[in-house]
């Protein structure tokens, strides 16, 4: 960069420091949920490719792998603390969540269309909405329920469930992935009062690896090159969103955070339709749209 434009850039940078300063907690929780979930889209549609050869225990160890050696750094300086967690009934129950979570969305992603798989995943915020209540003591308002509401009513009209048919069982899994991720963000709110965001990600990283190591052992496929880039890439980019997704939880109450996730629905139609060719129909763009109204609507009415 020349001298002539130092200035201007270091104005800008001040500028943006003290936007950042002044701009509203919940609004920075927002924006970072908005971050870390159209990241964690972006690596739904990578998972979706390599889980047609690799099973997804192995996916999934190979993703938790790639976040322990991002962190070690971080282990090593923070030892002495990590040897003494707070809240360890709430750890266990979160990392059993994140374990199940992770575990039933890769299948989903593997067994529907991406815009459904991960419209499933969206009812995590109507758990959100209601364990916040009864564990955080969070108030729901009336608008907050009618943001809740118009949310899943969106998610219906793109997943259009037909029980009768051969995916109904997916979309069963898909449910229980979303209560594990609801479960995870309830604990996730309550613990990061007390425990850093290292911590918090030390903790997952670890032991969903020790649960998984063993059956991704017993079906293990060694993967091409190409397969163990993209994999790599899953775990370096679910390092990131998740630690995007933690530092959220700081700064907003977890049911708003949580419908954030909504509008991440607009990505995997996208990708859907330009990586895997799935188009599609009438009542599930009109769904996409009621699901963009319930966002807006819960942002707009934030104050109240």
């Amino acid at each position: 960069m020349s001298n002539a434009y130092k200035p201007a850039a270091n104005k800008n940078i001040e500028q943006l420091k003290l936007f950042t300063k002044t701009m509203p907690n919940y609004l920075k929780g927002v924006m970072l949920a908005f971050i870390s979930c159209g990241l964690f889209v972006y690596v739904g549609t990578i998972v979706r490719i390599l889980s047609t050869s690799i099973g997804e225990f192995e996916i999934l160890l190979f993703r938790q792998f790639v976040f322990i050696v991002l962190l070690l750094p971080t282990i090593f300086r923070n030892i002495d603390t990590l040897r003494k967690p707070q809240y360890l009934s709430l750890h266990i129950i979160r990392i059993i969540g994140a374990f199940f979570a992770l575990y039933l969305s890769f299948i989903t992603l593997r067994e529907l269309p991406l815009a459904t798989a991960i419209a499933i995943s969206f009812t995590s915020v109507l758990f959100v909405a209601l364990l916040s209540t009864i564990f955080l003591s969070e108030k729901l308002t009336v608008n907050r329920w009618a943001t809740v509401i118009i949310g899943f009513i969106g998610v219906m009209l793109i997943v259009q469930p037909n029980f009768n048919g051969s995916k109904s069982i997916y979309f069963v899994l898909g449910l229980c992935g979303a209560l594990g991720a609801a479960t995870t963000s309830i604990c996730i709110k309550k613990i990061v009062k007390v425990e850093s965001s290292t911590n918090l990600l030390v903790y997952q990283a670890v032991f969903i690896a020790i649960i998984t190591l063993l059956p991704a052992v017993n079906n293990w496929v060694t993967p091409t090159f190409e397969q163990a880039v993209l994999l790599l890439i899953v775990g370096a980019i679910s390092s990131l969103a998740q630690w995007i997704g933690v530092t959220a939880f700081k700064y907003g109450d977890a049911n708003v955070i949580a419908n954030v996730q909504y509008s991440n629905i607009l990505y995997s139609l996208l990708f859907g339709y330009f990586l895997f060719q799935e188009t599609p129909n009438f009542v599930a763009l009109a769904g996409c749209v009621v699901l963009i109204i319930s966002v807006c609507f819960g942002l707009l009415r934030k104050t109240n």
